[in-house]
C-alpha cells in the first residue's frame, strides 16, 4: 500500500502535520460506534450495482450531524435535524461518490499506490516548515482518531480520483477578458438615482378591450399562446397537516417529559450590566484601536473618573470604543455565561448588583464593567412551557407517523397496488392535480424534483419513491393524463390575451406621461415636473450595485443599462421599470476603474472558472444519474436514519 511505498522510497518518509490529519478525518472518517437500527451490512440504496449499507449511511450521517452541532451547539434538536433535510443531504453525497467512481472507471481513471504517496508528499497542505512529519507520526495520530491506516489511505484514494474525474471534464473551462469585466463591473460598479416613477397600474381600469380586438390579437399571434404539454396526476399527500388530527398528546405525558428533562428548563444565571471600551490594536495595519500602552493609559483614566463619581453612563457615551453600546450609555442588557469573551465574563460574573470592576483586559482591549443587576439561575415551571412541550412532543409524534405511513404506503405502490389502494389502506385520500407544466412545481406538489419525474412517466405508472415537500412530509404520484402541446381555442385564452391587451395599453399611457415628465424636467427639475403631472420625485437611499433593486424601480435590465451608462446629472428618456415606466437621473456613480479592474482581474478570473467548473462537473453528474440507475430502501433508510 501507500505507507509502503514510502519505506521503500525513503525521501517519501514523511506526512503532513498532525492538525491536518485530525480536520481529514473529520470530514472523510469520522468515529462510529454502531447502532441498534438494522443491520449496517443490509444495503440502503444501489447506485449502478454499487452498493450503500445502513453502516455506510450512518457513518457519513454521524459526520454531517456532528458538523452542524459545532455549527449550532446546543440548539439541534431532532426537529431541527429534520427540518435541515440531513438524511436526504447525506445520501445524496453518498449517491454522488458512488456516480464519481463510477464515471471515473467508465474513463479509466485510477490512483495507485505511487500517486498516493507522491500527493503525500508534495501537497502544500501536507508540508510543514518544509519538511514532513513522518509516517510513524501518522499511524500514531490515525491509531487515536481508531482509523485505520487502509481507512485513511481509501478516504484521500476517493478524494483524488474525484479531482481527477473534476479535472478531467472541466479542463476546457475558460473565462473571456468581457466576462472577468462585466463581474468587475457587477461588483465595484454603484449609482445613486433620483427618479420619477409611473405606475401603469393607475391607468389599467381605463383599458377598454373589444371582444374584435381580443381577436384580432389572438389571430395574429396564435403561437404566442401554445400550450404547452402537460400532465395530469393523481397523488397522496404523506404530511403533517393530514396526519396531525390524529395525533394527541396527554398531561401525563407532558408532566413526564418535563421531569425528565428538567435541566432543559433551568434558566442559567445571567448578569445586567455596562461597560467602556478602549480597544487595543489588532496588528501593525489596524486602523482601530490603540497601542497596548496607550489604550491602558486611556482605560486607567476613565476608570479613575468613575472612581471619582463621574456618571458611568454618560462617560460610556462619550468615550467607549464599542459603538454598538456606547450610544446606550455602554449597555449590555442582560447576557449569560458563554457569550463574552472569556476574561470579560469571569470579571462580570464576579461582581456584585452596582459593582465596577478594574481595568479587564481580554483580546478585544482593555474594559471597564458595571454590573446593574445579578439574575440567578432558575427553573422554569411547567405551566410555563407546557405548551412548548406539547408542541415539541406533537411535533415529534406526527412526524414519526408520517415516516411510518410513508414507509406503508411505498411498500404497498412497490407491491403493485394502485395509488388509490395504497392511499385507503392508510386512512389516506388520492386526489386530482390541476394540469402541470414541465418545470413548473405548483402547490401541495412543490417538490422540483416531483414535476421532472412527472414527466418521465408513462400513462398509468405509479412512482415508486416518494418525493420529500421539505420537512412538511411527502407525496406519491401517479401519472394519470398526458396533454400535448397544442394552439388553443381562443376561448381557452381570451382571458389571458384581454389582460395582455390591458397590459400594453396601460405601459404606453404609462410612458405617455414619462415624457412628459422627461420634457418637463428639462427646463425645471425632476421634483417640479412631477408635482406638476401628479407625481413624486424620490431617491434611492444610497449608492446601489449592478444587479440589485434600485429601490421601488426593482430591477429590469434596460433599467439597469440607462442607470450606468448615463452621466452624472443627465435625465434618462422614459425607462421600463418594475411595474411602469420611469425617468431617472444619476446624482452619484461610483463609475468602472481601469486600474482597479487589472489589479483584481486574475482573482476574478479564478473565481469564475472556479464558479463556472463547479456548474459543469454538477451537470456532468446529473447526466451520470441518467446513465446509473438509483434504487432506494426506503424501510432501510427510514431505520438508519432513526436509529
Amino acid at each position: 500500500m501507500a505507507l509502503s511505498f514510502m519505506r521503500r522510497h525513503r525521501r517519501w518518509l514523511f506526512v503532513f502535520l498532525w492538525l491536518v490529519i485530525a480536520a481529514f478525518i473529520i470530514l472523510y472518517i469520522p468515529a462510529f460506534q454502531g447502532s441498534d437500527a438494522g443491520s449496517p451490512g443490509e444495503v440502503l440504496a444501489d447506485v449502478g450495482g454499487m452498493r450503500i449499507t445502513v453502516g455506510e449511511f450512518q457513518k457519513a450521517y454521524l459526520r454531517q450531524r456532528q458538523t452542524y452541532e459545532r455549527i449550532y451547539p446546543g440548539k439541534l434538536d431532532a426537529n431541527a435535524l429534520r427540518s435541515l433535510g440531513l438524511e436526504q443531504q447525506t445520501l445524496e453525497g453518498l449517491v454522488a461518490q458512488r456516480l464519481i467512481a463510477l464515471e471515473a472507471k467508465r474513463l479509466g481513471l485510477r490512483v495507485d499506490d505511487e500517486a498516493l504517496a507522491r500527493h503525500l508528499t508534495t501537497a502544500p497542505e501536507f508540508q510543514r516548515d518544509g519538511r514532513f512529519v513522518g509516517s510513524a507520526e501518522l499511524r500514531r495520530l490515525l491509531e487515536m482518531q481508531n482509523v485505520t491506516v487502509a481507512e485513511f489511505e481509501e478516504a484521500l484514494r476517493q478524494q483524488l480520483l474525484a479531482q481527477q474525474l473534476e479535472a478531467l471534464v472541466t479542463d476546457g473551462v475558460s473565462v473571456t477578458p468581457a466576462e472577468a469585466e462585466q463581474e468587475f463591473r457587477r461588483r465595484n460598479e454603484q449609482v445613486r438615482l433620483e427618479y420619477v416613477l409611473v405606475d401603469a397600474g393607475r391607468f389599467k381600469a381605463g383599458q377598454n378591450v373589444s371582444d374584435d380586438e381580443v381577436k384580432q390579437r389572438f389571430e395574429s399571434a396564435k403561437e404566442t399562446y401554445r400550450l404547452p404539454e402537460r400532465r395530469l396526476l393523481s397523488y397522496v399527500l404523506v404530511d403533517n397537516a393530514s396526519l396531525a388530527p390524529r395525533v394527541s398528546i396527554t398531561d401525563r405525558e407532558i408532566e413526564a417529559y418535563y421531569q425528565n428533562r428538567r435541566e432543559e428548563f433551568k434558566q442559567p444565571e445571567e448578569v445586567c450590566g455596562s461597560h467602556i471600551l478602549v480597544k487595543v490594536k489588532q496588528g501593525p495595519e489596524a486602523k482601530d484601536g490603540h497601542d497596548d500602552a496607550e489604550a491602558k493609559k486611556i482605560a486607567q483614566g476613565l476608570l479613575d473618573q468613575v472612581k471619582a463619581g463621574r456618571d458611568f453612563a454618560e462617560l460610556a457615551k462619550k468615550s467607549s470604543e464599542d459603538l454598538g453600546s456606547a450610544p446606550q450609555g455602554g449597555s449590555l442588557g442582560c447576557f449569560g455565561r458563554g457569550s463574552m469573551v472569556r476574561e470579560f465574563e469571569n470579571a462580570a460574573f464576579a461582581l456584585g448588583p452596582n459593582e465596577t470592576s478594574d481595568l479587564v483586559k481580554s483580546s478585544i482591549g482593555y474594559h471597564i464593567i458595571r454590573v446593574l443587576e445579578r439574575k440567578e439561575e432558575t427553573a422554569q415551571p411547567l405551566a410555563a412551557v407546557r405548551e412548548r412541550i406539547r408542541q415539541t412532543l406533537l411535533g415529534e409524534r406526527v412526524r414519526a407517523l408520517v415516516d411510518e405511513k410513508m414507509r406503508l404506503v411505498a411498500d404497498s405502490v412497490r407491491r403493485g397496488r394502485s395509488l388509490e389502494e395504497a392511499a385507503k389502506a392508510e386512512g389516506l385520500t388520492a386526489r386530482k392535480s390541476s394540469p402541470l407544466e414541465r418545470g413548473k412545481p405548483v402547490p401541495p406538489l412543490s417538490s422540483p424534483a416531483l414535476v421532472a419525474r412527472a414527466f418521465e412517466l408513462k400513462k398509468g405508472e405509479v412512482a415508486k419513491e416518494p418525493f420529500a415537500l421539505g420537512p412538511s412530509g411527502y407525496a406519491f404520484i401517479a401519472l394519470d393524463e398526458i396533454q400535448p402541446s397544442r394552439v388553443p381555442a381562443l376561448g381557452d385564452v381570451q382571458d389571458r390575451v384581454r389582460a395582455d391587451l390591458v397590459e400594453e395599453g396601460a405601459l404606453a399611457r404609462a410612458r405617455d406621461l414619462a415624457a412628459q415628465v422627461r420634457a418637463r424636467a428639462e427646463k425645471d427639475g425632476l421634483d417640479k415636473a412631477a408635482v406638476a403631472l401628479g407625481l413624486l420625485r424620490k431617491e434611492t437611499p444610497s449608492l446601489v450595485g449592478r444587479g440589485q433593486p434600485l429601490a421601488e424601480l426593482g430591477y429590469t435590465a434596460p433599467l439597469e443599462e440607462a442607470a450606468y451608462s448615463l452621466p452624472e446629472k443627465t435625465l434618462s428618456e422614459p425607462v421600463r421599470a418594475a411595474g411602469g415606466y420611469a425617468v431617472v437621473r444619476v446624482l452619484e456613480k461610483k463609475p468602472f476603474d481601469p486600474t482597479g479592474f487589472e489589479k483584481e482581474k486574475p482573482a476574478i478570473v479564478t473565481s469564475l472558472k472556479n464558479e463556472k467548473k463547479q456548474q459543469l462537473f454538477q451537470a456532468f453528474l446529473e447526466q451520470a444519474r441518467q446513465r446509473y440507475p438509483v434504487e432506494r430502501n426506503l424501510s432501510a433508510m427510514q431505520r438508519a436514519a432513526t436509529g
